[in-house]
């Protein structure tokens, strides 16, 4: 959040209200609610595994990107990634 507030030229305090006033969401769930959208992406545009995933996403691993994606979305990242491909 730091880097986010400084590239704004506010202090976090002044940029945590504002994204909380703006979009009545806490920093941390809408950065997670970012990343957890492109690692939907990328399990229906790619056949990268899910510890590539995690990676891309800023995870540690895929056993915890598949704790936080299930956790989020309702469904575990394969079976997400099988009942949405066309």
């Amino acid at each position: 959040m730091r880097a986010l507030s400084d590239s704004l030229s506010l202090i976090p305090v002044q940029f945590t209200r504002r994204l909380r006033k703006s979009y009545r969401i806490a920093p941390s769930d809408f950065v997670r609610s970012l990343r957890i959208g492109k690692v939907a992406e990328l399990l229906l545009d790619t056949e990268m595994t899910l510890d590539q995933i995690a990676t891309c996403c800023g995870y540690e691993n895929g056993l915890y990107l598949s704790r936080v994606f299930s956790k989020n979305m309702g469904v575990s990242p394969s079976k997400y990634r099988e009942q949405n491909r066309l």
